[in-house]
């Protein structure tokens, strides 16, 4: 009977196993009989295979004097507040003197004001790259509208500090504590030296750390060019440089968006150096 089974096999072949993945392959006397994959070849050979190529080549830009230049954004808590300046909460580290904008979320307060940080002190004692701080911000040049528009504010969003704030700088008469939680934006333009570029991105030095997956507007002046590059980049990694002089951070950026005229300025700028 078995042999008889065995002679119908012609009239009804076998269906063809589909090609790609999931395709089953019969083990034949070559193939049992073979010799194993050596392990260490094989890892070779994908490598040589595959390599761990950037889509451009990057090209160092040392001793060249290329910033590229950004503004960083970021939320922050108001404290207490006065007509002369304002204390804050916030996970960056300032520097005094620098000079910052800070937009207070209120629809009547339509401007941002330029302030100064005066101190900083920081706030806990984690060892994250982004320790909180607070901070003392005195305004700059602010205008009399606003002055008006900012004691509205304060009025309808704080309380009155009765007492005086123990510290090295004298308070203003007027201050007021801010309802918890009530936001501003704080603006820091930033200059920071680029240490290498390519067509998809660049290296750049930073005395602060972003946060990864942020996105920033920013221009690169490039030598012998009136009008910067226009580029809209992503925060794509963080190191932190063990050197203790310097910039503390070196920060990659993935350009996201550049237009197809500052690409090819880009392009030909690259091929000159």
């Amino acid at each position: 009977m078995l042999d008889k089974i065995r002679s119908l096999w012609w009239r009804f072949p076998a269906k063809e196993a589909p090609t790609g993945v999931g395709r089953f392959v019969l083990k034949t006397d070559a193939t049992q009989n073979a010799a194993p994959r050596n392990k260490t070849t094989m890892t070779i050979a994908e490598k040589t295979s595959y390599p761990k190529q950037r889509r451009h080549p990057r090209y160092p830009l040392q001793g060249r004097d290329i910033h590229a230049h950004m503004v960083i954004t970021e939320e922050v808590d108001l404290q207490n507040i006065s007509v002369n300046g304002v204390c804050i909460h916030t996970k960056k580290h300032l520097q005094p003197g620098r000079t910052y904008l800070l937009k207070i979320r209120d629809e009547k307060m339509s401007r941002s004001i330029k302030c100064t940080a005066v101190w900083i002190r920081a706030i806990g004692s984690n060892d994250s790259m982004h320790k909180g701080c607070a901070a003392g911000l005195q305004f700059q040049n602010i205008a009399s509208d606003e002055i008006v528009r900012l004691k509205d504010f304060m009025r309808n969003f704080g309380t009155p500090l009765e007492t005086r704030i123990s510290d090295d700088f004298k308070p203003s008469p007027l201050r007021f504590s801010i309802t918890p939680h009530t936001k501003a934006f704080l603006k820091c333009p930033k200059i920071m030296n680029v240490r290498t570029i390519s067509l998809c991105g660049m290296l750049l030095e930073s005395d602060s750390a972003p946060e990864i997956e942020d996105r920033y507007l920013m221009n690169l002046p490039l030598p012998h060019e009136t009008e910067p590059i226009m580029i809209r980049g992503r925060i794509a990694s963080i190191l932190p440089r063990t050197d203790s002089s310097g910039p503390h951070f070196d920060v990659g950026v993935e350009f996201l968006a550049i237009e197809d005229s500052d690409r090819a300025r880009l392009d030909t700028f690259i091929h000159s150096l």
